[in-house]
């Protein structure tokens, strides 16, 4: 049976070398149960292996971040040493094991930087060889199948579903050849990356052919206090500025960063749950003022924590108005929304959502401003403002450019133009449907005036919308150069195109909710607008809890589980977002930290008779790899009390595998994790696989 190497947990991988003895020290290796001396069975140190062993070092691209900041992108590769790729070329290496660790490069040398400086989440490693390379790939949207098996090929998931660096092979006949001219390294990754063994047993190695480039996806958090830690050893780990949402008590020797809280720069647009109706009747009703007052908000204004709308509210018993919670626009000022709850409890039967509307009036905020006005005599005003010195856009009724929205955009040079948006791709260009009233430069912000006399033309695009009002999707970018070109920041938002008249009201509906474990959203990053803050865009919600046996999560109500409950966690920490609140500013903005992931692999010559290749999997126990632990009593689900007193949550999971096990390498996250453990049950029958048992206490 093929060997495995079995990673277990939140894992992924990458390594280098260069000396010739261990660059972290002895690692500390668990026994075996039921054995004895296993441990000692292996090397503590890599030379020490039989047939002697050599080591390289290679060293990452550049990371720099700011306190509070995540680092999580795929970084270009890199080639190995010239000694390393002429030594091998056309021959087979054979790596026994890599070491990890991130360093400053100094005059003096390289300087570690310690863990509670730079925290590294976790890491996703490529090598290739002969008859593979490195392609930068773009996704054709969620459903693309690459981004799908690639999300399903990695521990963590991808950093972004725009693109990624993917390992291709020259030509089709490699794809089928047992020549192993790629390999994927991990393993106890994360914040125990450096001090836990990343080998196998003497004769069981990673193979691969004229080895030649490698390429790594790191996700490291900055959590380093500049004025009262030192930037390398000896220092101790005191806390910077922290969200609201950090569960890491006062005086912890961690930072509450590492959590990935949930932060009020984020915002959760969730499918479902509430809905706004311009015609007809709710199918289901706000049944009180408290949750039409609540909902509102949450519907309607997406962006910046409520910054772009002031809410008013107000009861009323009319029988002439939809029953329930019902929304307009303040005709004088668009930011203003006023939000009736209308209890009476029949209305007449012609008392239609928007069912006298005609006018509309609505703002949004994103990465551009926008103001909206339709007026039944007077047609359509936009207003768009964005930088002055490179292009920016607005794409109506869309949450993606594969949508093919209607698009409007405005160069560096004030040029205004339509078109309609194709799936990463520029489109077509339209003829104008907005004569330009007027383009202003006032503090390095453009802002242009559009109107269009006839607001109820159906051969115009965007007549659908401008004749109904509603809650708009729409995306919006901003460019690197004054021409139409490839974005540098995106995002989406929503645009509350409301009625002004009254007793037109939009309505807001209750929806059915989704069953626990089954909500569908993501999370948004609202940047906040300041220099230090350059976190953009968005990410969905990708965890799905499997029901037992495969894991126990599920059935204990994990917050982990459904976005509704999510309180953090890796999805809420991507690249160059701030873990920090959105009224918190990022602190020692001049003082970035730059280091490198330096890795040593320790290889042997390849001997057909004495290695044998060993294959990497990876197993998540969780939701597949997030986790909250909760607040043990009596009552929840998965928690015991020791006798001193202590609480203990244990979950367990199976996993289905085939093959026979050399290494398992566990992850996770500190600073709770007492005990992992997993169990093989080997079955009879040669045609069911192996059953692997996990329990993380």
């Amino acid at each position: 049976s093929t060997p495995v190497c079995l990673v277990v947990g939140l894992l992924a991988g990458f390594a280098s070398g260069g000396a010739p003895d261990n660059m972290n020290g002895e690692y500390i290796l668990s026994k075996t149960p039921g054995s004895s001396g296993t441990d000692e069975k292996f090397p503590k140190r890599f030379r020490d292996y039989p047939g002697g062993a050599e080591a390289f070092d290679v060293y990452s691209p550049p990371i720099t971040t700011l306190y509070s900041q995540v680092f999580w992108t795929a970084l270009d590769p890199v080639m190995l040493p010239d000694n390393v790729i002429k030594r091998y070329a056309n021959q087979t290496i054979a790596v026994i094991g890599f070491e990890m660790d991130q360093v400053r490069k100094t005059d003096a040398g390289d300087v570690s930087v310690p863990i509670s400086v730079a925290y590294n989440h976790h890491f996703e490693s490529q090598m290739v060889g002969e008859g593979y390379h490195f392609e930068k790939i773009y996704f054709d949207g969620e459903d693309d199948p690459r981004l799908r098996e690639l999300e399903s090929s990695m521990g963590h998931h991808l950093p972004s579903h725009e693109w990624h660096w993917a390992v291709k092979p020259d030509d089709e006949s490699v794809a089928s050849s047992s020549a192993p001219g790629a390999q994927a390294f991990g393993g106890a990754n994360g914040g125990e990356y450096r001090k836990s063994y990343h080998g196998y047993a003497p004769g069981y190695v990673q193979l691969i052919r004229s080895p030649r480039e490698m390429q790594i996806t790191p996700m490291q958090i900055d959590t380093w206090h500049r004025d009262k830690m030192n930037i390398s050893y000896p220092t101790s780990f005191v806390a910077g500025p922290l969200p609201r949402n950090s569960l890491a008590p006062e005086g912890a020797d961690y930072s509450g960063l590492l959590e990935c809280p949930v932060t009020t720069r984020l915002r959760k647009e969730i499918e479902g749950g509430y809905s706004v109706l311009m015609r007809g009747t709710c199918q289901n009703l706000i049944h009180t003022a408290q949750e039409c007052f609540a909902a509102g908000p949450q519907q309607i204004d997406l962006s910046s924590e409520g910054a772009n709308h002031t809410f008013k509210t107000q009861q009323i018993d009319s029988p002439s108005l939809p029953q329930g919670c019902l929304a307009s626009t303040d005709p004088h000022n668009s930011s203003n929304i006023l939000l009736t709850f209308n209890r009476h409890s029949s209305s007449d039967a012609g008392s239609q959502c928007g069912s006298k509307s005609a006018n509309f009036r609505g703002v949004s905020s994103d990465l551009v401003s926008m103001s909206v006005g339709v007026d039944a005599k007077n047609g359509v005003d936009i207003t768009i403002t964005g930088p002055a010195d490179v292009w920016f856009g607005v794409g109506f009724n869309a949450t993606m450019m594969k949508d093919l929205p209607w698009t409007i955009i405005v160069d560096g040079y004030g040029n205004v133009t339509e078109r309609h948006l194709a799936d990463h791709h520029p489109g077509t260009l339209l003829k104008p449907s907005f004569h330009t009233k007027s383009v202003s430069v006032q503090g390095g912000l453009r802002t242009v005036v559009l109107s269009r006399p006839n607001a109820s033309d159906p051969s115009q695009p965007g007549y659908a919308l401008f004749q109904q009002g509603g809650l708009i999707p729409y995306i919006n970018a901003i460019g690197g150069s004054k021409v139409f070109a490839y974005h540098t920041a995106h995002g989406s938002n929503m645009l509350p195109l409301f009625p002004t008249d009254d007793g037109s009201e939009a309505c807001i509906c209750a929806e059915k909710p989704a069953p626990f474990g089954s909500a569908k959203g993501q999370l948004v990053y609202q940047n906040t607008k300041r220099p230090q803050d350059k976190g953009q865009g968005s990410v969905g919600f990708p965890n799905k809890c499997q029901p037992k046996p495969r894991s126990d999560l599920l059935s204990m109500r994990n917050p982990t589980c459904d976005i509704r409950y999510y309180q953090g966690g890796q999805t809420s920490c991507h690249h160059m977002w701030s873990l920090l609140d959105a009224d918190q500013e990022i602190p020692w903005a001049d003082q970035p930290i730059t280091y490198h992931i330096k890795f040593r692999f320790w290889v042997q010559p390849y001997k057909e008779n004495y290695h044998t290749n060993v294959l990497r999997t990876t197993w998540g126990i969780a939701s597949p790899v997030e986790y909250d632990v909760p607040k043990c009593s009596e009552s929840v689900d998965g928690c015991a009390q020791a006798k001193d007193g202590t609480w203990v949550h244990t979950i367990t999971g199976t996993f289905a595998g085939q093959g026979s096990l050399t290494a398992a390498h566990f992850h996770c996250h500190a600073p709770t994790v007492h005990t992992l453990q997993w169990t093989a049950n080997q079955h009879c029958n040669d045609d069911i696989p192996s059953t692997c048992t996990n329990r993380t206490q």
